[in-house]
């Protein structure tokens, strides 16, 4: 593969899914928002509001506590690259990092569960310039998306369904790979949007709307000035935006069957029988019947096995 379409695509796969790693990290922002229109305490409160949503609302209940960082988009990217400064090159991480790290922090990145640090970031510049300084506006952005990266988190913890960094390697050699990190993905990022939804219609906030399909096809996130360079960022960035956004299309109407069909305990199923198929993730009920296929195998499976030899007598004391 050449070294140049091997950089991009190592600059492009942690933006779709960010591995588990741990290394050092940097102070986060003050208490104190721009202008006072949020602040650390407030979205504290906010995430504690989010968690009880989210259990009330989908049954989602995290196993362990999540910090939720409010930064500058300056102050995030500060932190992602003291984070992987120490990091193996094979990571993909310092690439993607260098690369990337504008367009993961800037104008239109409310927040952000990052899997490797184990931290939701919420981005103090993208909640002013988009609430213009009303309080109200701010909380009806903010909590759709707290509830969104929360369930990430929750996924993270309980099904460890976001893929090792080692396997960055495999699908830069295998692009077919690809298909199966966009299936997943898309379930979890549609999963993530409608338990949002479900936790919004607890709090009495205001869900994030339903991407369109066409939309999320042509969706410009990333504008270009014209030079080459900023040409291939803006491509690269507009089509993993575009990618991203067509993962929560395709996975919310999953999601919210399967929610339907068995409730949260259900997605345990769901998670315990990836990859999807792309014909599973657009109609739920062709996963049903593999599933209920595998599931019919395994007990076939155990009533085959054979018994276990008796326990031997104990001896005379």
């Amino acid at each position: 593969m050449p070294t140049t379409v091997r950089r991009l695509l190592a600059a492009a796969l942690p933006m779709l899914l960010l591995p588990a790693l741990a290394a050092p990290l940097v102070a986060c922002h003050d208490d104190t928002g721009a202008d006072g229109l949020v602040s650390q305490q407030a979205l504290d409160a906010m995430t504690t509001e989010a968690l009880a949503a989210l259990d009330e609302g989908a049954g989602i209940v995290l196993p362990e506590s999540v910090p939720v960082l409010l930064l500058t988009a300056a102050e995030a990217r500060e932190r992602r690259r003291a984070y992987v400064a120490d990091l193996d090159e094979d990571s993909g991480f310092t690439v993607a990092v260098d690369f990337m790290a504008d367009a993961m922090f800037g104008d239109r990145m409310l927040g952000r569960y990052l899997p490797d640090e184990q931290v939701i970031y919420v981005i103090e510049d993208v909640v002013v310039s988009l609430a213009g300084g009303d309080r109200d506006l701010a909380r009806e952005l903010l909590f759709p998306v707290l509830a969104h990266e929360l369930v990430h988190a929750y996924d993270d913890q309980v099904y460890g369904c976001v893929p090792d960094p080692s396997e960055l390697t495999a699908v830069m050699e295998d692009p077919g790979a690809v298909l199966d990190i966009h299936t997943q993905m898309s379930l979890l990022e549609g999963r993530a949007s409608y338990a949002s939804q479900l936790a919004c219609d607890v709090a009495g906030v205001e869900a994030l709307p339903k991407p369109d399909l066409d939309r999320a096809r042509n969706a410009v996130m990333v504008e270009s000035d014209g030079s080459v360079g900023m040409d291939v960022l803006a491509g690269l960035g507009n089509g993993i935006g575009r990618m991203k956004l067509v993962q929560y299309v395709q996975g919310w109407e999953f999601a919210e069957a399967a929610h339907a069909y068995g409730g949260e305990p259900f997605f345990r199923h769901v998670f315990g029988h990836l990859p999807l198929s792309m014909e599973e993730l657009e109609d739920f009920d062709v996963f049903v019947v593999r599933w209920a296929e595998e599931m019919e195998a395994a007990l076939d499976a155990e009533e085959d096995a054979p018994a276990p030899p008796p326990e031997p007598p104990e001896a005379d004391a």
